[in-house]
């Protein structure tokens, strides 16, 4: 035990030496490895200090070369938080996000959020956090708890839960910012008492929880915000442990320093879902991990799973799985057996699986490398490997992807610990979620649809035949009526298709929709397989004769099927109805986006010089159709529906 503690130390003294040298050279991308690795073995106190430290010289430019997303942070607060900053920025760095902050008066949140040249709008700021205490914002509440009287709590709750509704409404008056605001901790010692509580018409745990509602309710109404439920990591790791009593009264510090990095990661992890889109795939192993056993030895009776221990473990594991597909997540299996005896698993144990093989959009079951699944997967689903989470049972096919495909964001679990396959999903931060649009609802269907699109494509004569037998169907509508939310996933997680890859918040894109001159448009597609949903999203403005599109995505499930071309079509219609002799289209390269480098020269668009004051060295190309002279086409097997809203996307 002492060998292994003094490898570990001795690993991260290394790992220590190499951060440091990696920020003294400028090398951002050594630097973000060596973190990543030294967090693995877990982070202690002196850790964060030093990497937060570390982060600072880095800088921003350095964070930029490194790939970090970088964030000026505004920290609105009525409580001490500059103990927790150093945990919050390391935390925030390994996500890949950067966060430039400035701490906001001690107490002054309510001018930082109505003060529109206050010191937030000063600062400009693209992140904000709203740090703040029960006793700040309801601490009448507990006095009239002590009284019993139900009216006046519920009236004094409604109150205070108006006031916090108002205060970040008026913030997103004034700026586009995205937002965490921080929920109230439940009172570990409410003011009457436990029982009392509990059982009265309304006590401060009920008020509590109403606040927080609203507060949740007001980020969703405002958008691009998220509430950072505290309580559930408080009550996860014992409220009355929480906080340490002393240092709050003595320096009004709400988190026990035993729980910074708790904090830190619970509040990182609803930050992410800002910035980041879940990922799309899970893949999972069948012996050991979906049941227990091995089917090729034990024979699909001999398997474990079910209502009696341990298979109701992997029922458990199976039921999570189910959750996940009925929320937008694929599910796929990647097995090393023979299909037969799976398939004999359904036939024979179908009422001892939560799930059933059609829940399923892919599987590889045989006796290839699962790095080599993982690859073909990738292909015939049309996704990165970056949208995949692998799970299994096996250390060494887990070492072999994580080490031949980076990417993939690996599961490791213990067949000794089935109890457990569960709670590591469900702990799993890359399937957050804001919220649930239909397209999420339907994708499992619409893959599965595409496998039938692909079968009919190999009984077609032509490509053309093909396309029109399809019966591809398209429909505009307003961007903010997509919705809005389907909108701005789009928008922040498409790559493959995306032009600019600007990543616009929902507050962005409803002042672009109201802004004079814009179009703001989303697509909606069927063909005769089903609906696909909301997969396209275009953002132009016009200026006397000249459109320029700012952002023109779609889905990778519907590329090849000339619908990109249509709405290009769609979108050319538009400006032209707008006034526009010209459309200006922009390319910037990503590592990802290669699949449209060449679309605007496809459709007749001639290159133009870059415009200086937008290219910001981003390496963007510019490109420009005289529509006096030329037309974008429409594929003649794809049609339009009549168009919803008109009346709200025109703004000329």
């Amino acid at each position: 035990m002492s060998a292994n503690l003094d490898l570990v130390r001795g690993k991260n003294s290394s790992l220590r030496e190499e951060i440091r040298g990696a920020v003294e050279r400028g090398d951002g991308r050594s630097f973000r490895q060596a973190l990543h690795e030294l967090a693995e073995h877990g982070l202690m106190p002196a850790d964060y200090s030093f990497l937060a430290s570390r982060l600072k010289e880095l800088g921003s430019r350095g964070a930029e070369r490194a790939g970090f997303k970088c964030q000026r942070t505004f920290l609105a607060r009525s409580v001490t938080i500059e103990p927790l900053l150093p945990y919050i920025l390391v935390e925030a760095a390994l996500i890949g996000l950067y966060l430039e902050c400035e701490i906001g008066s001690y107490g002054g949140f309510i001018d930082d959020f109505t003060n529109p040249e206050g010191s937030l709008a000063g600062f400009a700021p693209q992140l904000v956090f709203f740090v703040s205490d029960e006793e700040d914002l309801a601490g009448q509440i507990p006095s009239l708890c002590a009284t019993g009287v139900a009216g006046d709590i519920g009236l004094e709750t409604e109150k205070v839960s108006q006031q916090v509704a108002d205060l970040l409404r008026a913030f997103r008056r004034f700026s586009s910012a995205r937002l965490l605001v921080q929920g109230l901790v439940l009172p570990d010692r409410p003011a009457l008492g436990d029982v009392a509580d509990s059982n009265l018409d309304f006590g401060e745990g009920r008020a509590v929880r109403r606040i927080n509602e609203v507060m949740a309710a007001t980020c969703r109404e405002i958008g691009d915000a998220v509430l950072f439920d505290q309580d559930l990591l408080a009550a996860r790791r014992g409220r009355e442990q929480w906080r340490d009593t002393r240092m709050f009264l003595s320096a009004r510090l709400g988190i026990s320093s035993a729980f910074f990095a708790d904090y830190a990661k619970g509040l990182v992890r609803a930050l992410r879902t800002l910035y980041f889109p879940p990922r799309k795939v899970l893949c999972t192993d069948l012996d050991e991990t979906l049941w227990g056993g091995i089917v090729g030895e034990d024979g699909p009776a001999g398997i474990s799973t079910g209502n009696s221990f341990p298979g109701n473990s992997y029922y458990e594991y199976q039921r999570i799985l189910k959750q996940l597909a009925r929320r937008g997540i694929l599910l796929a299996i990647v097995s090393k057996n023979n299909e037969s005896d799976v398939e004999e698993v359904w036939k024979q144990r179908s009422e001892d699986i939560a799930v059933s093989l059609d829940d399923f959009v892919a599987k590889k079951i045989g006796w290839q490398e699962k790095t080599e699944s993982l690859r073909r997967l990738a292909q015939e689903l049309s996704l990165g490997l970056d949208s995949f989470v692998f799970v299994d049972d096996n250390p060494v096919e887990c070492a072999a992807v994580r080490q031949q495909l980076p990417e993939v964001l690996v599961v490791e679990v213990s067949p000794k610990e089935p109890w457990n396959h569960a709670r590591k999903i469900a702990a799993v931060e890359a399937f957050d979620i804001l919220s649930i649009t239909e397209e999420d609802r339907i994708r499992s269907d619409d893959y599965r649809a595409q496998r039938e699109r692909s079968e009919l494509e190999t009984r077609s004569v032509s490509r053309e035949e093909f396309l029109a037998s399809l019966r591809i169907a398209c429909r505009p509508v307003d961007a903010r009526e997509a919705p809005l939310s389907r909108t701005a996933q789009l928008v922040s997680k498409t790559n493959q298709f995306n032009l600019s890859t600007r990543r616009h918040s929902a507050a962005e894109i409803e002042r672009m929709a109201m802004t004079r001159g814009w179009q703001t448009s989303s697509l909606r597609v069927r063909d005769r397989f089903g609906d696909s949903g909301v997969v396209g999203v275009a953002l132009f403005e016009t200026k006397g004769t000249r459109a320029r599109i700012d952002t023109f995505l779609l889905s990778c499930r519907v590329i090849g099927r000339g619908i990109e071309s249509a709405f290009l079509w769609y979108v050319a219609g538009r400006a032209r109805a707008m006034g526009a002799t010209h459309l200006v289209g922009e390319y910037i390269p990503t590592a990802k986006n290669q699949l449209c480098a060449n679309f605007y020269p496809s459709q007749g668009f001639r290159p133009m010089p870059p415009e200086q004051d937008s290219a910001n060295g981003n390496g963007a190309i510019f490109y420009e159709l005289d529509l006096e002279k030329q037309f974008p086409e429409r594929p003649w097997w794809v049609s339009f529906e009549p168009e919803r809203n008109d009346d709200l996307t025109t703004r000329s």
